[in-house]
């Protein structure tokens, strides 16, 4: 996004707006803080042995699209945990404070989990990490120990259930345009191009 911003081609720039949707990759995981397990152990599980993940680890190559667009490392024994307390919590900045703040905030939980290892499940980080993208860390952590926004959450998961949607990263692109994978940030970049030399935008949204 980033790129076609700063270096529109089209008669008009286009302007983006990143809407998160929640997606459990562990629904089963308790939902209590008092849950978690190392994100190695998970992935070996998920992918039936250490030698098959680490087939697959060689096929996705995450570690270098990862570095390609910043992120020098992943922690790989980050502590997996139910993240349904972090959802809540993005949406509910989403409606109070704004796309932005949510935004910043989506990138700073992504931060201390995949590249400082801790757990999304943790009361404290998520308030801790609210304040610093300028939310009340008093009233989120009333939000977090209410059930406010959990009808949200799970009106969401029907709608992604009911377009076939089953992993993640997956991109719905003005509402009507989906790209799944890991993509690389060129092959997202060409989508937007195609938008943009269309013209007219992309202003569509299902969850909006």
């Amino acid at each position: 996004m980033r790129a076609v911003a700063l270096n529109p081609k089209g008669s008009e720039p286009l302007r983006f707006t990143v809407l998160r949707v929640p997606f459990f990759l562990e629904p089963e995981y308790p939902p209590g803080e008092e849950f978690s397990e190392s994100n190695y152990d998970r992935l070996v599980r998920k992918w039936g042995g250490k030698r098959e993940f680490e087939a697959q680890k060689h096929r996705h190559r995450l570690k270098e699209r990862g570095q390609e667009v910043g992120i020098e490392k992943f922690k790989l024994d980050r502590i997996a945990s139910n993240t349904f307390a972090s959802h809540r919590l993005v949406q509910w900045v989403t409606k109070t404070m704004g796309v932005n703040t949510a935004e910043a905030l989506y990138n700073e939980l992504n931060h201390r989990h995949f590249e400082l290892g801790e757990k999304l499940n943790s009361r404290t980080l998520l308030c801790d990490a609210a304040a610093k993208v300028g939310v009340d860390a008093g009233e989120a952590e009333a939000f977090l120990r209410s059930g406010e926004g959990s009808d949200n959450i799970f009106a969401a998961q029907r709608i992604l259930r009911s377009m076939g949607i089953n992993s993640i990263p997956t991109f719905v692109i003005g509402g009507l345009q989906i790209a799944s994978g890991a993509l690389h940030a060129k092959e997202l970049e060409q989508i937007f191009r195609q938008i943009e030399a269309e013209g007219g935008g992309a202003e569509g949204s299902l969850f909006s």
